[in-house]
C-alpha cells in the first residue's frame, strides 16, 4: 500500500505528458478484459503508477476488485486517522478520494473477481473497519461503504495464458518498461533454457 503523504491530496491538477509505454497500455486496458485489468493493478508498484491507477478508476467499466485494490493501496488507514474533507476533484495522487466519490455517483457496482490478500491483508482491513467504528455515525467528513471492510462475492481470478505478461511475449516488453512486476527474462527459449538450468542445478544437488 502506497500514499504519497500522509492525508495530504493534491493541490494541483495538471497532467504530465503520457510516454508512449503509458498510452499502449491504456489503449491495450480499453481493449481487454477485467481480468487484466485486476492482474495489472496488482503488479503496480509506489507512486509511480498512480497515474495508471487514477486512469483505471475513472473507466466506467473497471471492477470493484480493481478499485478495492486501489483503495487499500492508498493506505486508507491514514486518512481515517486524520480525516479531512474530500477534494471536490481528485488529482493522480489522491486514490483514496477518487474511489469514495466515485462509488457515491455509481461506479465499482460490478464485481466479477474475488478479493484477495494480495489486494489487501485482513489486517489492513480489519485496521479500517475498526477505526470507522470509533466515529459516531455521520461525524466523519466521508463514508467508507461497508462493502470495503466487508468485501463478499466474484471468482478468483484466473488469467490465461495469452493474457499474462509473464507468458505473452508481445505483452511482457510493455509491462517491463512500464516498471510493472514481471519476471525478469522475457518469455522465450532463454528463459525456458534458465529453467532448465535451474533444474538441472536441483537434480544434482539433490542426487
Amino acid at each position: 500500500m502506497h500514499a504519497p503523504h500522509r492525508n495530504q491530496f493534491t493541490l494541483t491538477h495538471c497532467k504530465p505528458a503520457l510516454s508512449e509505454a503509458d498510452q499502449q497500455l491504456r489503449r491495450l486496458l480499453k481493449s481487454s478484459p477485467q481480468e487484466l485489468w485486476l492482474d495489472t493493478i496488482r503488479r503496480t508498484n509506489g507512486p509511480e503508477h498512480n497515474g495508471l491507477v487514477h486512469w483505471m478508476l475513472a473507466q466506467i467499466e473497471c471492477d470493484f476488485s480493481v478499485a478495492f485494490h486501489a483503495f487499500y493501496r492508498s493506505d486508507p488507514a491514514s486518512f481515517l486517522e486524520e480525516p479531512t474533507q474530500l477534494p471536490p476533484r481528485p488529482g493522480v495522487n489522491d486514490i483514496f478520494a477518487q474511489v469514495l466519490l466515485n462509488w457515491e455517483t455509481g461506479s465499482y457496482r460490478t464485481q466479477r473477481f474475488r478479493v484477495e490478500a494480495i489486494d489487501a491483508p485482513l489486517v489492513a482491513i480489519a485496521k479500517v473497519d475498526r477505526l470507522v467504528r470509533e466515529y459516531p455515525a455521520g461525524t466523519m467528513p466521508f463514508q467508507i461503504p461497508r462493502r470495503f471492510v466487508d468485501p463478499k462475492g466474484g471468482v478468483n481470478l484466473r488469467l490465461p495464458s495469452y493474457l499474462s505478461p509473464d507468458h505473452a511475449a508481445h505483452l511482457w516488453p510493455l509491462y517491463a518498461e512500464m516498471g510493472l512486476r514481471v519476471r525478469n527474462e522475457p518469455p522465450g527459449l532463454k528463459r525456458t533454457a534458465a529453467q532448465v538450468k535451474s533444474l538441472l542445478r536441483i537434480v544434482a544437488r539433490s542426487a
